[in-house]
């Protein structure tokens, strides 16, 4: 972020005194000893941090009870389908005031929407324990993990604090999504059960669009599902291409979801259905999530998009997977 931009976006890591928008970030150096201590942020002095949503935070005031540190807390998975979740990593603020076209971060808002991808948690955590031992406790692990797209206002003495919105919601491996692109209607994506497309999950990085909307990036994919004990599995080429092993992550959803288990001939592609950039309208809540399939089917980190004077787009991404590749789609 420049100056300018954390200034006049959320404010988290403002820097206390003015600065020009087109110098480089300064700071204060922080000495490596004052960071081993990793219990508490450590930042310089020239800033200040604020802790906002932390796991658990309702994503509107009320909604639901809210996690309140204990370490032997753990929420129903229906009350973890209404709060934030775990493993933050890429986010976005829409500020109320952005106009349609103009140039990303320069807009100064006290209230809009966030958008954060909620990218892992392991059971140990989420659950307490090292492997689900009921659908609830997969459905309680799948709610931790997702998007989170609540609204945000800053209060000049209390700071930023979580908003009432209509468009506010939780976006997990359980919410119905749509798909656009080659992919979308072919065989590729259709199962012999029927059940229609739902979710998204290992939310990685993200990148805003210049028309207002929110892209998040499936990364590790394959990781969520796996094979019963009773059932072998022996990858396809593309399969083991893409990570797909019989324990994955070890979080064990397919011991109880059938949709994650690669040896369940009903559900035999449901794997494809994740690996996609997923486009979402933080600012209408009715709007389904769409996988954009034209952008491809890899781990992906991030994505950024730049705009040429002419309007044109280009969309920059990055495949995580140990020696693979970046993208560009135009």
């Amino acid at each position: 972020f420049t100056p300018a931009i954390t200034a006049k976006g959320l404010g988290l890591g403002k820097k206390t005194a003015s600065t020009a928008s087109d110098e480089l970030v300064g700071f204060k150096p922080v000495a490596i000893s004052d960071v081993l201590d990793t219990t508490m942020p450590t930042i310089s002095d020239d800033y200040q941090y604020e802790v906002i949503i932390p796991w658990g935070t309702p994503i509107e005031p009320g909604i639901t009870v809210e996690y309140n540190g204990d370490p032997n807390y753990r929420p129903t998975s229906a009350e973890a389908a209404f709060q934030v979740g775990i493993g933050h990593d890429g986010m976005w603020f829409f500020p109320r005031d952005a106009k349609p076209g103009r140039r990303l971060g320069n807009d100064n808002s006290s209230e809009g929407m966030l958008c954060i991808n909620h990218e892992f948690g392991v059971n140990s955590h989420v659950l307490g324990k090292g492997d689900p031992e009921s659908l609830e406790d997969v459905r309680l692990s799948q709610n931790a993990h997702g998007v989170s797209v609540l609204k945000l206002k800053r209060n000049p003495v209390r700071g930023w604090r979580v908003m009432p919105s209509r468009n506010s919601r939780r976006i997990t491996v359980n919410t119905p999504v749509g798909f656009s692109g080659p992919v979308a209607g072919t065989d590729l994506l259709e199962n012999a059960a029927g059940n229609i497309a739902l979710g998204t999950v290992n939310n990685c990085g993200s990148g805003p669009t210049p028309w207002g909307t929110y892209l998040t990036c499936e990364e590790n994919f394959n990781g969520y599902f796996g094979a019963n004990a009773d059932a072998e599995f022996v990858p396809t080429a593309s399969e083991d291409r893409y990570g797909f092993t019989s324990s994955g992550f070890s979080y064990g959803w397919h011991v109880y979801d059938a949709r994650f288990d690669l040896t369940n001939p009903d559900f035999r592609n449901e794997q494809n259905r994740f690996g996609w950039i997923v486009e979402i309208d933080p600012n209408d809540g009715t709007q389904m999530p769409v996988k954009r399939t034209a952008m491809g089917r890899f781990k992906h980190e991030a994505v950024a998009i730049a705009e040429s004077a002419s309007g044109r787009i280009a969309a920059y991404m990055g495949d995580d997977q140990r020696f693979d590749y970046c993208y560009k789609y135009v």
